[in-house]
């Protein structure tokens, strides 16, 4: 299991769990970052588990990353997309 990170230049950030097999083609879309354009990402909804696709509007990413998943902590009593 591995996480998407998106920092936008107005100082907001997310993090989406990324489906099974579908890391390459997440660590393919990142590097748009900063151009214009769109991105069509398959990740998992924290709400409800499931896959849905995340549609990204690259010009306003500041940086995105691609983590594997064993290096994330779990942080006890987190919930939410933000946590």
């Amino acid at each position: 299991m591995s996480y998407l990170f998106l920092f936008g230049a107005g100082g907001w950030s997310q993090r989406w769990q990324i489906p099974a097999g579908h890391d390459e083609q997440v660590k393919a879309e990142i590097s748009r970052v900063g151009h214009e354009g769109t991105g069509h990402l398959a990740v998992i909804d924290s709400h409800t588990n499931t896959e849905v696709t995340l549609v990204v509007a690259w010009q306003f990413v500041a940086a995105a990353a691609v983590v594997d998943g064993d290096a994330v902590p779990e942080v006890s009593g987190a919930t939410g997309q933000y946590a």
